[in-house]
């Protein structure tokens, strides 16, 4: 799987770099398209640039319409780590009680001997 990905991004970059060689030559980018091919508002930089940039711009918009439309399963994920962590803090309380409870007959004995010993006469 990972050759298969270096071999994938490596003819990508090879074909990039051999677009980009290949057009060098400065292009026009009119900002204000009513004025016509002689306005004054314009961008002149090589074809590849603007491609890379389009590129660009279009890899971000896309990661940022991803993100926001898994907002809701990232916070029912929340959510449920929230229940979890509540469910666990609930189970140790109750585990606690639980091995209190278990020992009970044992603190009720070790409790009557107690009051027992404290009944006996100091003198036999």
């Amino acid at each position: 799987m990972r050759v298969l990905r270096v071999l994938i991004f490596g003819v990508v970059g090879v074909a990039a770099v051999a677009f980009a060689v290949a057009n060098r030559q400065p292009v026009r980018f009119m900002l204000d398209p009513l004025s016509g091919p002689k306005g004054s508002l314009f961008l002149e930089a090589p074809l590849f640039v603007y491609l890379f940039a389009a590129l660009l711009l279009g890899f971000m918009l896309g990661g940022f319409a991803a993100w926001i439309s898994q907002g809701r399963w990232r916070r029912a994920a929340r959510q449920r780590g929230d229940d979890v962590n509540r469910l666990k803090r609930e189970n140790e309380r109750l585990s606690r009680h639980l091995r209190v409870m278990e020992r009970a007959p044992q603190i009720r004995a070790f409790v009557a001997s107690q009051e027992a010993q404290q009944d006996r006469p100091l003198i036999h």
